[in-house]
């Protein structure tokens, strides 16, 4: 591909900016501008508000239910970093992977999405997803047992915020009378893509969603749930808008733990995106797993030149 001068004709790249741990202010940004330079599609930024210091909630996308940083590690808030970032950069997709919704005030967050993507001139990618982590909504007074309700609900107030004049919202867990709210997002619609491997999970993302967000899978297993959606997706009422499969890549500048690509070995590079693509998936977020910002930078650097996409 790259090495060869061809077109490049896979899934596209985004890459997962160094929001948590040792990066500064000026890291983020040159991670940013690196990615944008590089030719990459999008920069991901993950969400957790705070992790209680003792915990006994399972991790879903983790084969042991762990969560697999250092839960005191620095992390930075999504959207802020979101926001930060889109005034240093021009072109580049900006990616929540992914907001815990029913954690929050869905007009709050519709707010604060439509400004980012107002700002930025239409380059919010939004992700949503129902949270698993119990004493986190414990301190942040919100209902884990109604997380459901508030996450379909919450997509609902956010495409009715985003797309009508005076907005009203009459439901089992929000309410509101007709609402002035503007600007609205310069996307419309503006791209909402949810995640989860349950089934369940699944059919919400094929029936309201706009795109689904899959977390380290094989290819194999990619493909397996990719079917489920596309057949899913074929009753949905929004069967003949885009959908998106996107998944993500734990990756190493240099050789790192099994199952963690090495983005300095080309033709690995090159083929595990490939098998990722194949199975459906039309994005793929590299996710560096140091969180090492000058590493991150590096690895944008090798997938542009991998993939031939610097100019």
């Amino acid at each position: 591909m790259g090495s060869d001068n061809l077109p490049y004709h896979g899934p596209r790249i985004g890459l997962c900016l160094p929001y948590e741990g040792s990066a500064t202010a000026q890291d983020i940004v040159d991670v940013a501008q690196a990615a944008e330079s590089a030719g990459l599609h999008s920069v991901w930024v993950g969400d957790h508000i705070a992790f209680p210091v003792e915990f006994t909630s399972q991790n879903p996308t983790m084969a042991d239910g762990k969560y697999p940083y250092p839960t005191d590690n620095p992390r930075m808030e999504s959207l802020t970093t979101l926001a930060f970032v889109a005034g240093a950069t021009s072109t580049i997709k900006l990616m929540v992977n992914a907001c815990v919704l029913p954690q929050r005030n869905p007009v709050i967050v519709g707010k604060a999405v439509a400004t980012l993507d107002f700002l930025s001139g239409g380059r919010v990618i939004f992700g949503a997803t129902l949270g698993w982590l119990r004493e986190e909504f414990d301190a942040l007074g919100a209902d884990y047992s109604r997380r459901r309700q508030r996450l379909e609900e919450g997509i609902e107030i956010l495409r009715t915020l985003w797309e009508q004049d005076q907005p009203s919202f009459e439901g089992e867990t929000y309410s509101f009378l007709p609402l002035n709210m503007q600007p609205k997002p310069v996307q419309s619609p503006l791209p909402i893509y949810l995640g989860g491997h349950s089934q369940p999970a699944l059919r919400r993302a094929a029936a309201v969603g706009d795109g689904w967000l899959a977390a380290r899978m094989t290819p194999e297993d990619l493909r397996e749930h990719v079917d489920f959606l596309r057949e899913e997706r074929k009753q949905s009422p929004r069967a003949d808008q885009p959908f998106t499969v996107a998944t993500n890549c734990p990756a190493a500048v240099g050789a790192g733990a099994p199952g963690v690509l090495d983005l300095t070995d080309g033709d690995a590079t090159r083929s595990t995106l490939a098998a990722l693509g194949e199975a459906g998936a039309d994005v793929v977020n590299v996710v560096v797993v140091s969180y090492d910002p000058t590493e991150t930078r590096e690895a944008a650097e090798a997938l542009g030149h991998h993939f031939g996409l610097t100019s």
